[in-house]
């Protein structure tokens, strides 16, 4: 296990991260991130998660620049910062309409008849 020899040191977290409402089948299979991402995502992301939140407080100067981006106090460096942002976008990129309907329908008209 490469990826935990090489970040064991900083977020350190027991439990593996996934997102079943964003990516049900996981973050591998969602073609989003690449395999190091998704790896990264799953053993790190409860500590990113809580580090953002201000539930977790940082160990390590790692953890208090991530903290000061997820502040938006600086721009993403490290591949954990990178890795949290673009979670970040895709959770935040918005509602997505899929229809197989054969009349073309606006986003409006679809999303009326889920309010």
């Amino acid at each position: 296990m490469e990826l935990e020899t090489r970040f064991h040191e900083c977020f350190r977290t027991e439990k593996r991260f996934e997102d079943k409402s964003h990516f049900p089948y996981g973050f591998l299979k969602s073609g989003d991130f690449t395999i190091e991402q998704a790896r990264i995502l799953e053993l790190k992301g409860h500590a990113y998660a809580e580090l953002a939140s201000g539930e977790r407080m940082p160990k390590g100067e790692t953890e208090r620049e991530f903290v000061a981006f997820c502040q938006g106090k600086k721009e993403a460096q490290t591949i954990h910062e990178r890795v949290w942002q673009r979670y970040q976008s895709k959770v935040q990129a918005g509602l997505y309409a899929v229809s197989f309907n054969k009349k073309r329908s606006s986003q409006q008209e679809l999303l009326e008849g889920y309010v």
